[in-house]
């Protein structure tokens, strides 16, 4: 979760025609309504996501509170980045 800017900003200086031809692939954790997560050793159902200024805090419905996405644990999603 921490590193996902690092991954954005390595794409921001690709040429145009370059990421036309070859998209970039990248891996990042992506929380919906309905997702599992793993939290202390057990498996919570994703309710909601709140975005604030500093952080992104993931509402665990069996837990019924919120949590900071970075202690959660969620198998990475893959996104193709591609600039029009």
């Amino acid at each position: 979760m921490k590193n996902e800017s690092a991954y954005l900003q390595a794409t921001q200086n690709l040429p145009a025609d370059a990421s036309a031809s070859a998209p970039t692939t990248v891996h990042l954790p992506l929380f919906r309504t309905g997702s599992h997560v793993g939290y202390q050793g057990r498996e919570y159902t994703v309710g909601h996501v709140v975005i604030s200024r500093s952080q992104l805090l993931v509402y665990l419905q069996e837990l019924g509170s919120l949590v900071d996405a970075e202690k959660l644990s969620i198998a990475p999603t893959r996104l193709e980045l591609k600039r029009h």
